[in-house]
């Protein structure tokens, strides 16, 4: 009998979602981008921004989102997630880390998590503006690592094929300073002979402190298997216990495919389809394909700072990822068996980091970056846009006199040492940067702290922000008409 009602329960539960789904009532948003590119701030920012929005707010904090400039939006408010299997964002964490003295950034983004919202608006055409005052829109947004959409690509690859793309990467990996331990350990071993599961175990926590050295220490992206970064709940598990093979030719493969099943070779294999099969396409089809709409989120100013290298591995990475989203124009019928993400937006994140003048230059940068992967998204029927954004304000503008003449400078607080700063970060280059570019380059972007700029009045927002009115107007506005 109780398992008729948690069936009944169930079934109730789906019924209302597709119910919501077939009316176009609700719609949802992820939330990516690669390591520091900003998501929990992001989320936090445009989620503090809808819940102080309404008619008590006449729109002068969000001017560009049309729904509240003609004063026809009622209110959000946070309603019930319909996943109770996912973790709630936490909003309220991160809000008190904002706004708790000395102010810190949200904790990044270590696993997947939902927040839902209720918009509701009066409508101003088609049927629904006909047959009532108010409508609901609601709104899941979902925050995912960034890190976790790396692994997408290895969906299409061998494990032979992988090894090699990761052998193509050996000069980066080489950068660590646990690579040589890696290195000789991974050639000490026989991999026809029979596997030993402590020196599989060991030769993986090696090559982890690899893949972490080049992401933290050295500024790379592009690390796989990603779930070695954010183990998560499968921390200490076999199918963690993996490794690329490098520098092997295909006659090297050929030959160990004549090993014995309980090879090392073999059960490298075997756990690397069986990580593609339990952990990627699980997460690729339970979570990532039934998306609707997809802000990435894009740091320009690290890898600016970092060098060439790093850069063309941030572009990489990017391109390797979107090359994954499932695109295409979505109608209710899709939406319901084959949903699509039909609105991406590339946003550069962190603007407020450079000065005015200079915001121009990261968007075209960014236009530029992406230009691979937007027209692979257009091809497939999405509407793209690209943006130069900031969800959390943490800087303000000034001007200085230098040599006789006034230059534009950004002031803020200086993450780590808490010191006051006042600076011209640099130029940012308009294109992607030629070969030359970075013996002469000469940047100074740095990383503020949240600055103490609440209002007092609750009826407006407590951040300052750019441009996340144009955010909201791209991916909601054709559903709140």
């Amino acid at each position: 009998m109780a398992s008729l009602k948690q069936s009944l329960k169930k079934l109730g539960k789906n019924t209302q979602a597709v119910a919501l789904r077939t009316t176009d009532r609700n719609l949802r948003l992820a939330v990516t981008g690669l390591a520091g590119a900003g998501k929990t701030a992001f989320i936090t920012g445009l989620v503090n921004q809808l819940l102080h929005s309404g008619l008590t707010d006449t729109g002068s904090q969000l001017p560009l989102w049309r729904v509240a400039r003609d004063s026809r939006l009622y209110g959000v408010k946070r309603d019930l997630q319909p996943d109770l299997t996912i973790p709630s964002f936490n909003y309220d964490a991160a809000i008190q880390s904002l706004t708790t003295e000395p102010q810190s950034w949200p904790v990044s983004t270590r696993n997947i998590s939902e927040l839902r919202l209720a918009i509701k608006y009066r409508p101003a055409k088609g049927l629904l503006a006909k047959l009532t005052d108010s409508a609901t829109l609601y709104l899941d947004i979902v925050d995912y690592p960034g890190e976790w959409l790396l692994d997408l690509p290895m969906l299409k690859q061998s494990f032979q094929q992988w090894s090699a793309h990761q052998s193509t990467r050996k000069n980066i990996l080489q950068r660590s300073v646990h690579f040589e331990a890696f290195s000789q350990m991974l050639t000490s071993v026989e991999l026809a002979a029979a596997a030993d599961e402590l020196k599989l175990q060991q030769i993986t926590d090696l090559y982890q402190k690899v893949l972490q050295d080049c992401v933290s220490n050295d500024g790379f992206y592009y690390a796989q298997p990603a779930r070695l970064l954010l183990p998560g709940e499968l921390e200490g598990t076999p199918v963690l216990a993996l490794f690329p093979l490098l520098d092997l030719d295909e006659l090297a493969f050929e030959a160990l495919e004549q090993s014995a099943p309980n090879s090392f070779y073999h059960t490298l294999k075997q756990r690397y389809y069986e990580y593609v099969s339990r952990v990627v396409k699980p997460f690729y089809q339970d979570y990532f394909a039934k998306f609707d709409r997809q802000i990435v989120l894009v740091d320009c100013f690290t890898p600016l700072n970092r060098g060439r290298e790093q850069f063309d591995d941030m572009k990489a990475a990017l391109h390797g990822v979107v090359e994954s989203f499932h695109f295409g124009q979505s109608s209710l019928l899709k939406r319901l068996f084959s949903p699509k993400i039909d609105k991406l937006l590339f946003a550069a994140s962190k603007v407020d980091h450079v000065t005015r003048d200079q915001q121009g230059n990261v968007l075209s940068l960014l236009t530029q970056l992406i230009q691979q992967s937007q027209q692979l998204a257009k091809f497939e029927g999405c509407e793209v846009e690209t943006m130069a954004i900031s969800a959390i304000k943490s800087t303000s503008h000034g001007m200085v006199k230098q040599e006789g003449k006034e230059i534009e400078v950004v002031r803020g607080i200086e993450l780590n040492e808490r010191k006051p700063v006042t600076l011209f970060p640099g130029e940012v280059p308009k294109s992607l940067p030629s070969a030359d570019f970075w013996d002469k380059q000469g940047f100074e972007f740095i990383n503020f702290a949240p600055c103490n700029n609440q209002h007092t009045s609750r009826s407006s927002a407590d951040f300052e922000h750019i441009r996340l009115d144009h955010v909201l107007q791209f991916l909601l506005g054709d559903k709140l008409k």
